[in-house]
């Protein structure tokens, strides 16, 4: 049970405790019906073993859940994660045993907060960073005062988007980028207990303030809440894709769909990139949320495997009192090769 950490208790570059995180194939499974991510590179060894890793891959906001448990840990039943990013160098496979490690590299009083940044990162059993990521949490002070979200943002999203979203990427690459900038249909989501629980279980983190009622109530939370990257099932037509992705892919095996800017070109794989979140509102049991999302500009790069390009997209989570909950931006990264 995480104790409560105080703004005057951190120093910057203190050594946060490492979490030892085995992945086992059950566990990617857990995940997968937890996060609404099927993707058979995940699970499937017959797929997987036809893709470029040849192997099993641990899915990526898997790992940024490992990261978040790492902040919720470190800021105790009163404080609050407010930002957390990731960035996906390298995969990490199933069978193995992942080390998340974090250390405090900032400290912030302002009007509103208390704040502490902490660099965070996955090794694998070699000692690789395979993910390097950063968080910002808000922490209570010995004087009384207490961990705040931020104000609601101001941001602008369509409420009533009409496009399909990632099925786009199965299509017309010209008729793909037609589309950017275009609000998807919504995804709305009923929040109810046992998911959260379920996601909890799944990313591996023991956390009260995620099952224990009776402990949550005594936090400022005032109640059950979920895990801070539970807000990724919500991504809109993502979701409703993964759903209904068997009819389009049945009988190919294609880990990934084949996405392409130029003509010329074939990705032969494909993963998560990158992903960044801000969150300004809890999610409760019983919350109705609903998820916005749209496409923005594609990149490139050049990598060791070949021309990276990089599909990005933009989210807003909204509770059922339009209040914005989260936004993130999320980067899938297709290797293109040389």
């Amino acid at each position: 049970m995480p104790e409560q950490t105080y703004f005057e208790d951190v120093e910057v570059g203190m050594e946060l405790p490492p979490i030892p995180k085995p992945v086992t194939n059950r566990k990617l499974v857990k995940y997968a019906g937890a996060s609404r991510d099927y993707s058979e590179a995940h699970y499937d060894l017959e797929t997987t073993t036809r893709g470029k890793w040849g192997r099993i891959i641990v899915h990526g906001m898997l790992k940024a859940g490992c990261i978040a448990q790492m902040a919720t840990d470190f800021m105790g039943p009163n404080g609050l994660v407010l930002k957390m990013g990731s960035t996906y160098r390298a995969p990490d496979f199933v069978n193995q045993t992942m080390t998340v490690r974090a250390r405090v590299v900032g400290k912030e009083e302002t009007d509103d907060a208390c704040l502490v940044s902490c660099d965070a990162w996955i090794e694998n059993p070699e000692g690789q960073t395979t993910t390097p990521g950063q968080f910002t949490v808000a922490l209570p002070a010995k004087d009384g005062r207490a961990a705040a979200y931020p104000a609601q943002p101001a941001v602008e999203y369509d409420r009533n988007g009409t496009m399909k979203g990632e099925r786009l990427a199965y299509g017309d690459p010209e008729e793909w980028m037609k589309h950017i900038g275009e609000w998807w249909t919504p995804w709305v989501s009923q929040v109810e207990r046992p998911w959260i629980t379920a996601f909890a279980d799944a990313v591996g983190d023991p956390n009260p303030l995620f099952r224990d009622e009776e402990y949550a109530a005594n936090t400022i939370r005032g109640g059950i809440v979920s895990p801070p990257t539970f807000v990724e099932p919500m991504d809109a037509d993502w979701r409703r894709f993964e759903m209904d992705a068997e009819t389009v892919v049945a009988g190919e095996k294609s880990i990934f769909p084949m996405v392409s800017l130029n003509r010329q070109w074939t990705a032969i794989g494909a993963g998560d990139g990158y992903c960044d979140f801000h969150w300004f509102a809890d999610i409760h049991p019983g919350d109705v949320m609903s998820g916005y999302t749209r496409w923005t500009e594609p990149y490139e790069k050049t990598g060791r495997s070949g021309t990276l390009l990089m599909t990005t997209r933009e989210s807003v989570i909204e509770n059922q009192h339009g209040q914005i909950v989260s936004t993130s931006k999320r980067g899938t990264v297709h290797i293109i090769p040389k």
